[in-house]
């Protein structure tokens, strides 16, 4: 575990003259700042995945539900570069389990979304980093380090992959679409069986479906037009909050689920699309589910 000391250390190490320098490759928005911080904590954490060392000490949190030193890791130092630079906000992040704060400046943070990816040596896994103001998110990172690819978007300054913009496809026929969902497997999560029947109303219905085990890099497909739309539920505002900024910035549309009085990071539940299929899915979804 030296290397992995060495880095935690090394994130503690803030350079203000670093961020000045990064913040002026960034967009020009008010939040390039708040930007310039996500995505330097992003690639320290991103590094440490990477190295992978503590990925073989694992615990549950549940059944199915991992977590690892390097989690626990991440977390320390995606918390001790945001704290460095915004010591007043406020930090929700997935393996504190701090409860979200739901107005104010604050940091909505998951240290690895695809733990058991993570674990089975399966690349799709993602550091995912909002900063949310009274108005929701507004600037965000997904920062997927086995596949070479870095998403982030600032509210009003669009959204971009590897810093090139990207934007929803133009699929309008369900029939020509790529969808991609999770499965409920946490108790209380919603029925299974009426959710299965979701998923092959889906199927039938389209060019196909998948499931890739992170929400956060669903989402930010869904805003690269890699995916048409998503849909999920049983998510932690971890898991959503970048990933909803980046696919309203590249165009799209998100929402609750039908019946929903309140919005994704409160309830868990999401659509996100492309924009002509949301009305769609959310007739489907609400056909096979219901109100929830």
């Amino acid at each position: 575990m030296h290397r992995l000391h060495r880095l935690f250390r090394a994130s503690l190490t803030l350079d203000e003259p670093v961020l000045k320098t990064e913040t002026q490759h960034l967009s020009s928005t008010m939040f390039a700042a708040e930007l310039a911080v996500a995505r330097r904590a992003a690639a320290e954490a991103a590094a440490l995945i990477s190295l992978r060392e503590g990925a073989e000490r694992i615990r549950e949190k549940g059944p199915g539900d991992l977590v690892t030193v390097v989690d626990e890791a991440a977390e320390k130092a995606i918390l001790a570069c945001i704290r460095g630079y915004f010591p007043e906000d406020a930090v929700i992040a997935e393996e504190s389990a701090a409860r979200a704060r739901p107005t104010g400046r604050r940091w909505i943070v998951d240290p690895i979304d695809g733990t058991t990816n993570f674990v089975h040596h399966h690349p799709f896994v993602a550091v995912s980093i909002a900063f949310a103001d009274e108005d929701g998110p507004a600037a965000g990172v997904v920062n997927a380090p086995l596949l070479g690819q870095v998403f982030h978007a600032t509210r009003g300054g669009g959204a971009c992959l590897n810093d090139r913009p990207i934007h929803v496809s133009p699929t309008s026929e369900s029939r020509r679409a790529l969808f991609a969902t999770g499965f409920p497997f946490k108790a209380g999560k919603g029925n299974p069986e009426a959710y299965l029947q979701l998923v092959l109303e889906v199927l039938r219905s389209s060019h196909g479906l998948r499931r890739a085990g992170s929400a956060a890099l669903d989402l930010a497909y869904v805003a690269a037009g890699k995916l048409d739309a998503y849909f999920e539920l049983g998510l932690g505002p971890w898991d959503l909050a970048a990933g909803l900024l980046l696919v309203t910035e590249a165009g799209g549309e998100v929402s609750g689920w039908p019946g929903d009085e309140a919005g994704p990071l409160t309830t868990g539940r999401v659509i996100a699309s492309n924009g002509p299929l949301h009305g769609w899915l959310e007739d489907l979804v609400g056909r096979h589910v219901g109100p929830l």
